[in-house]
């Protein structure tokens, strides 16, 4: 009588098999997040936010000039043109500012510096007029303070840690790493540097594996 051999003990559909392996590790708690754990910000690259992350201070958080160039009072350039140029009185009607720099106060706009004159000294001269805000960065013009700037199980990014960063923030709570057993099984089975003798496999799938885990944000 032949014997007919049978590889499988069982064979199943992959999606019964992942149900009931998600049901075993569920009757395990092994689902379960762990508490989350507050780290530095500049450490928490790959991790995942364990809840929903808010901005401490808004970006910008003073009015910023986006230009090199003039701040100006936007009504003081009305009636400037090329065929009407106007003329402003540095440090009463115009402040040399760099981008970047803190718009003084009463001003409201930025000429760039490639738009403007200096036919004398003590004076600019404009040949357009400028809308309020015109090159400024205001207030909260990437996110106010109290915004949400990462939502809960969200992965932190290289450019998430800038925000984050921007946001004011140096800590942020994060969910613990899974932690991954790997247990390579067969008698056959050695570990790498083993002196081999015929029948030996060098077990080099767990390192694939643990390689993947690391990958994953997991240990």
């Amino acid at each position: 009588m032949a014997i007919i051999s049978q590889p499988y003990l069982e064979n199943i559909p992959r999606e019964d098999a992942l149900r009931r392996y998600l049901e075993r590790l569920e009757e395990l708690s092994a689902l379960n997040t762990g508490e989350p754990e507050r780290i530095p910000v500049e450490q928490s690259c790959g991790r995942i936010t364990a809840q929903p992350v808010f901005a401490a201070v808004s970006s910008p958080h003073y009015h910023a000039a986006a230009m090199d160039g003039i701040a100006v009072n936007s009504v003081d350039t009305f009636g400037a043109s090329e065929t009407t140029p106007l003329r402003l009185k540095m440090r009463e009607q115009a402040v040399m500012v760099d981008t970047g720099d803190t718009l003084p106060k009463g001003y409201n706009a930025v000429v760039m510096i490639e738009d403007v004159d200096f036919p004398e000294e003590g004076f600019v001269e404009i040949i357009s007029t400028a809308v309020p805000w015109q090159h400024v960065r205001v207030v909260g013009e990437d996110f106010i303070e109290t915004e949400m700037v990462l939502p809960s199980h969200q992965r932190i990014r290289p450019y998430d840690l800038g925000g984050l960063l921007t946001a004011g923030l140096t800590e942020v709570d994060v969910f613990p790493k899974v932690r991954v057993a790997l247990l390579p099984t067969g008698t056959e089975i050695v570990a790498p540097g083993t002196p081999l003798k015929p029948g030996d496999v060098i077990d080099s799938n767990s390192r694939i594996l643990g390689g993947l885990v690391e990958e994953w944000g997991g240990i």
